[in-house]
């Protein structure tokens, strides 16, 4: 019998006049989504490949003159994530590069320098869709499927054979959803194939399991709007007021929750911005090196300032053999200081920035449409997880720097009584061609589903509560 209704629900939306149009904006816009978004990336590549090239040039002909006048900033390019073809997510958000130096790291600019107004509003990739056209045609499909057939009284008709509400129920959200669910899955599976011949490496490493899980989670996110879809249709005696409180809670899921929360985040948990955690840095750092150039500057007056002319540069003196180890001390007890003080700064903006994101994370929640959106943002590598991973990846670079270069210059500012000031160098031979590589760790699958726990329950509460509502309403529908 079950099989009867799936069969019946799936002919009835089949020949309807809204299928048609459905399957054809699938095949239309999914391939099309997918075809602009990997001519922007193979863009993008090219851009990467040529600014990695550049950098390894200037990187070879570095020298420790460069080093010591602070002229140097290594840059570190993030290679643009493959699967952002699908989903774009923080992909031009994030900075292209980030450049270091003696006093830190900063980033660079952003992709997203070249975009329209319009453009920053709205992606037009995959998941854009599936998000904002492919859940309100859900929504709309799924609207008539108990008060239309109401309205008709064909529902009447079929309850009066003494079949199972339960078993009509579930053999209508197996027929509307396989109506949808079959153009959706052939637009997707056509649009992959299409990227083959522009050396797509669809079989590359996880990228088959990361595609078969982001149509996983798509069927699904459609099967829930679905099902919240026939939970509203069978709350409804009219399939008009069913179409009006679709568009409601549409809206509420798609446009207000997803942008609310990270509002509401801000105003519960503020955190300082960029700028003022920089200058926060900057005052530490000049006061650090003040503080140390007037110690450097009392200590060389007091060592050499009886001494016999030329002392300072005979490396044999008495006067040199107390200043070195003594100016090395006091060097590495300000870099030190300079460090913990640095560290506990970027430490409580994170924990700030933490906060801040989990609660907006935890309030996005609210909606399906957010839950998915950071859980197929973190699998295709441009959400959340993917910019944490490029941050981890650039402070490691910079300590290593720090280590390999510019930690072996050496400058000392020294601040005199008399109000003079004077610079002096000290460097060790390095090869630039062993200094490290910048490199970013990508995220595993099991990372990202770690990650995005929340989200997965989320997902899972969305497709089980609306269900059980429309169960609970429909055991009690009036079809009269």
């Amino acid at each position: 019998m079950l099989k009867t209704i799936v069969k019946k629900e799936l002919l009835e939306n089949i020949f309807s006049y809204r299928f048609p149009l459905f399957a054809l904006l699938c095949v239309v816009l999914i391939p099309l989504s997918m075809f602009v978004n990997n001519a922007q990336y193979t863009k993008h590549l090219r851009d990467y490949s040529e600014q990695v090239r550049l950098s390894e040039v200037g990187a070879a002909g570095l020298t420790m003159q460069d080093v010591m006048a602070g002229r140097v900033a290594i840059k570190g390019f993030r290679r643009p994530a493959l699967l952002s073809i699908f989903d774009q997510g923080f992909e031009n958000a994030m900075p292209r590069y980030y450049q270091f130096t003696q006093d830190g790291f900063s980033q660079g600019e952003s992709a997203s320098g070249d975009e329209s107004l319009l453009s920053t509003q709205g992606k037009f990739d995959f998941v854009f869709l599936v998000q904002m056209v492919i859940s309100l045609i859900g929504l709309l499909f799924a609207s008539d499927v108990i008060s239309g057939e109401k309205e008709s009284g064909t529902l009447r008709a079929m309850l009066s054979n003494r079949l199972p509400r339960d078993a009509l129920l579930i053999g209508k959200i197996g027929g509307g959803f396989g109506s949808l669910l079959a153009p959706f899955l052939v637009a997707f599976v056509l649009g992959v194939a299409l990227l083959v011949p522009s050396a797509f490496p669809l079989f590359a490493g996880d990228i088959p399991a990361r595609l078969a899980i982001l149509a996983l989670a798509s069927s699904v996110f459609i099967l829930i709007y679905y099902v919240i879809g026939t939970m509203i249709s069978a709350s409804s005696a009219k399939a008009r007021t069913s179409l009006v409180a679709i568009l409601l809670i549409w809206s509420g899921f798609q446009l207000v929750i997803p942008k609310l929360s990270d509002m509401l985040a801000a105003l519960i948990s503020p955190v300082r911005t960029e700028t003022q955690v920089s200058l926060e840095k900057s005052l530490v750092n000049n006061t650090i090196e003040t503080e140390t150039a007037k110690e450097l500057g009392r200590q060389y007056d007091l060592i050499f300032g009886s001494a016999k002319p030329g002392a300072a540069d005979d490396t044999k003196s008495p006067e040199r053999k107390k200043w070195d180890p003594l100016r090395d001390d006091i060097q590495m007890r300000a870099r030190e200081n300079k460090a913990q003080q640095i560290a506990a700064i970027e430490e409580t903006y994170a924990q700030q920035k933490r906060r801040q994101q989990n609660l907006a994370v935890n309030l996005s929640l609210i909606s399906p449409s957010a839950a998915f959106g950071r859980l197929v943002a973190d699998i295709c590598e441009t959400g959340d997880l993917a910019r944490t991973k490029y941050l981890e990846a650039v402070r490691s670079h910079q300590k290593a720097l720090d280590n390999a270069l510019f930690g072996k210059v050496k400058r000392t500012l020294m601040m005199h009584k008399n109000g003079g000031m004077s610079l002096s160098f000290q460097a060790e031979p390095v090869d630039p061609k062993n200094l490290p590589k910048f490199t970013v760790a990508p995220a595993s699958l099991p990372d990202t589903f770690k990650e995005n726990w929340r989200s997965l329950l989320a997902l899972a509460f969305w497709l089980i509560a609306p269900f059980v509502v429309a169960y609970t309403r429909f055991r009690n529908y009036d079809v009269r």
